[in-house]
C-alpha cells in the first residue's frame, strides 16, 4: 500500500512540473551527457531531452512559468555589487559570470511568457520566430568568453576553480540555446492551427518591394505604403464596421420594446467602438511599419492604454442599457425579484469594471499589481481608518436588502426624515420628500434607526375624528346617531370590515406561521371599526369615530375620509344635533348700581 502512495505522490510530482523545472532537468542531462563516450548513453540522453523538450511546449501552453519578480531582484544586486570596485578579481570574475548566467535565464523565461502570452488565433509563425531570434542572439551575446585581461590577475587555484564554473555556465547557457532552438524548429506545436499562423508578411513584403520601379525598390517604402493602406482603408470604413458591430451587439435589445430607448443605447455605445476601430487600426499599422521588429514599447504601452479605457467604457454602457434591460425583464417576469437588488448588483458590477481596468492599466504601464495589492494588507488599518464611514455605509445597504424594511417606492419616516423612497444606493438612499426636495440619507443612519414603513400595508388606513356636540343634546338624541353613525359605516363600501375578503397568501412560509403569529398585522390588514361616546368635554359631548378605509393610497383615502364626514353630518341633521364650538359661560354675582 506504502508503494501504490509514493508511486501516486512520484507521478502528481511528475504531473505537476513547470518550465523552471523542466529547464533545470534539461542542464542536468547535458552536465552528464558532457563525459559520456558511450552511444548507447547518448542516445537514451537524446530521447530523455526530447520527451523533457516537449514537456516544456506544454509548459509554456498552459503558462505554468515563474515570475520573474526574484530572478530581477538577483540581477540587481549583483549589479550593486561588480559596481563595487572594492571586490577582489576572483570574486569580480565569479560575480560576473553568475550575472551573465541570470541575464540569460531572464531572457528564456521572458520569451517563454510573451510566447505564452501571444498564444492566439492571430499569431503568425514570422512573430514567434522573430521573438525566439531575439532571444538566442542576446543570450549567445552574452555568453562570450571574458577577456584575458580581466581574469589575468587570478591564482593557479582561482583561475582553474573559474574555469570550472566557466564550463558549467557554458553548458547552462547552451542548454538555453538547445531550447530555443528546439521551439524556433516546431513553431507548430506553439501555435493554434489557423491560415492566419502561417501567413508570412516577409514574403508579401518581398513581393511586393519587386513589383515597384527599381528607383523605390525599398522595404521601408512598401512598408510605409501597406501601413498608411491599412489605416486610411480602416478609418474609411470606420462607420460601417460600427454598424456591423453594433447590429450585432444589439441582438440584446430583443428585451426592450420601446424603440427609443434601442436607438438611444446605440448612439451610445456607437463612440467607444469607432475609438477602439481607431486604435486597432493604428497598433495593426504600427505593426507593419515597424516590422520584423517590435513597435517600441513606450508606444505599445499608450496604445494599450486607449484600448483598456475604450474597452471599459463601452462595458460600462453596455451593462447600463442591455444589462438594466435583462435584469429588468427578470424583475418583470418574476415578481419575488426585487428592483433594489438589481440596482446594487448593476452598481456593484460597474464598480468591478472601473476597478479591474485601473488594475489593467497599471499593469500595463509597468506596476507590480501582485505586490500593490498585498500591499494593501499592510496599510489595511490606516484604510480602514480613513473609509470606515464609507464600508459602513456599505454594510448597511448590504443590512437593508437582506432585512427588507423597505423597497423602492415605499413611503418610509426615519426621525425628521420623510418621503418615498427612491433609490438604495451602495452609500446612501435618495429619497423624495412630499414638498419635492431630494434628500440624500446614509444607509447607516437607516439601518441603525428605527423607520416606520407607510406602504407595508395591504388594507387598512386609518380614520379617526372626534365629534362634538352641544350639551343641550338629550341621551336619546346621542344614542341614536351614535347608532346611526355606526351602520352607516358598516354598510359603506370603502370602509374595511372584519369580513372583507383577503387576498389568499402566496408563500407557504405564511401558510405556515399562521398559526404562530398574527399573519393579519404581519401582512397588513386593519379593519377595526368603534363608534363610541367619549368624553365631557370643556364645551362638548365628543363622539369618537374610529375606521379604516379599504384603499391605502392617500389620494382614494381622502374621499373615503370626505364621504364619511358628509354623511356624519347629515346623520347628526336628521337627529337635530349641533356641533359644538368653544364657547365660556360669564356668571355675575351682582350687577352694578346706576348713579
Amino acid at each position: 500500500m506504502k508503494k501504490l502512495l509514493l508511486l501516486f505522490y512520484f507521478m502528481v510530482c511528475l504531473g505537476a512540473k513547470d518550465f523552471y523545472i523542466l529547464t533545470q532537468e534539461v542542464i542536468k542531462i547535458n552536465k552528464a551527457s558532457r563525459n559520456q563516450t558511450s552511444t548507447q548513453a547518448l542516445i537514451k540522453a537524446s530521447q530523455k531531452k526530447d520527451k523533457l523538450m516537449a514537456e516544456i511546449i506544454q509548459s509554456i501552453l498552459k503558462k505554468e512559468i515563474e515570475s520573474l519578480e526574484n530572478l530581477n531582484v538577483a540581477i540587481s544586486e549583483l549589479e550593486d555589487i561588480l559596481s563595487d570596485t572594492i571586490q577582489n578579481p576572483y570574486s569580480s570574475a565569479l560575480n560576473s559570470l553568475k550575472l551573465q548566467e541570470l541575464i540569460a535565464k531572464q531572457t528564456l523565461i521572458q520569451c517563454a511568457q510573451t510566447l505564452a502570452e501571444r498564444n492566439h488565433f492571430f499569431t503568425t509563425h514570422v512573430q514567434v520566430r522573430g521573438e525566439i531570434n531575439r532571444a538566442l542572439s542576446k543570450i549567445i551575446q552574452g555568453s562570450k568568453n571574458p577577456q584575458e585581461s580581466e581574469i589575468g590577475g587570478l591564482n593557479p587555484q582561482e583561475l582553474a576553480n573559474y574555469k570550472t564554473k566557466q564550463q558549467e555556465f557554458e553548458i547552462i547557457v547552451g542548454s538555453y540555446a538547445e531550447i530555443l532552438n528546439y521551439l524556433k524548429s516546431n513553431l507548430d506545436l506553439l501555435l493554434p492551427d489557423s491560415l492566419w499562423s502561417s501567413f508570412d508578411f516577409a514574403t508579401i513584403l518581398d513581393q511586393t518591394t519587386k513589383i515597384l520601379p527599381s528607383q523605390i525598390q525599398y522595404p521601408a517604402v512598401t512598408k510605409g505604403a501597406f501601413s498608411l493602406g491599412i489605416f486610411i482603408f480602416f478609418f474609411l470604413l470606420r462607420h460601417l464596421l460600427a454598424r456591423i458591430l453594433i447590429k450585432s451587439i444589439s441582438m440584446l435589445s430583443r428585451f426592450l420594446e420601446n424603440k427609443t430607448i434601442q436607438e438611444q443605447i446605440k448612439e451610445q455605445i456607437a463612440s467607444p467602438i469607432l475609438w477602439i476601430i481607431l486604435i486597432v487600426s493604428s497598433s495593426l499599422a504600427l505593426d507593419i511599419l515597424a516590422f520584423p521588429n517590435p513597435v517600441s514599447p513606450k508606444i505599445k504601452v499608450w496604445i494599450n492604454a486607449s484600448l483598456i479605457i475604450s474597452l471599459s467604457w463601452l462595458t460600462i454602457l453596455l451593462f447600463k442599457g442591455y444589462g438594466i434591460a435583462i435584469l429588468g425583464n427578470i424583475a418583470q417576469r418574476n415578481n419575488s425579484f426585487r428592483r433594489e437588488v438589481i440596482n446594487l448588483l448593476l452598481k456593484v458590477i460597474y464598480f468591478f469594471i472601473v476597478v479591474i481596468a485601473i488594475l489593467v492599466l497599471l499593469k500595463n504601464f509597468g506596476f507590480n499589481v501582485s505586490a500593490l495589492i498585498a500591499s494593501l494588507g499592510i496599510g489595511g488599518l490606516a484604510v480602514a481608518f480613513a473609509v470606515k464611514d464609507v464600508l459602513a455605509n456599505f454594510f448597511a445597504s448590504v443590512v437593508l436588502l437582506f432585512d427588507n424594511s423597505f423597497n423602492q417606492g415605499d413611503w418610509i419616516v426615519c426621525g425628521d426624515i420623510e418621503g418615498t423612497v427612491v433609490e438604495v444606493g451602495l452609500r446612501r438612499t435618495t429619497i423624495r420628500t412630499f414638498d419635492n426636495a431630494m434628500l440624500f440619507v446614509p444607509n447607516s443612519l437607516l439601518a441603525n434607526g428605527s423607520v416606520k414603513n407607510w406602504s407595508r400595508r395591504k388594507m387598512g388606513r386609518r380614520i379617526r375624528m372626534q365629534i362634538g356636540i352641544t350639551y343641550s343634546s338629550t341621551p336619546e338624541q346621542i344614542r341614536a346617531c351614535v347608532r346611526d353613525i355606526q351602520l352607516m359605516l358598516l354598510s359603506h363600501p370603502k370602509i374595511a370590515k372584519a369580513d372583507d375578503e383577503k387576498h389568499p397568501l402566496s408563500h407557504y412560509e405564511l401558510d405556515l406561521k399562521s398559526n404562530i403569529i398574527s399573519i393579519d398585522d404581519l401582512l397588513g390588514y386593519k379593519s377595526n371599526l368603534f363608534v363610541v361616546l367619549d368624553e365631557f368635554a370643556g364645551s362638548s359631548i365628543n363622539i369618537l369615530v374610529y375606521c379604516f378605509s379599504k384603499t391605502t393610497i392617500w389620494g382614494e383615502w381622502l374621499e373615503v375620509r370626505q364621504d364619511v364626514m358628509l354623511k356624519i353630518m347629515e346623520i347628526l341633521d336628521k337627529h337635530g344635533l349641533g356641533f359644538a364650538f368653544p364657547s365660556q359661560s360669564l356668571y355675575i354675582e351682582k350687577m352694578p348700581t346706576q348713579a
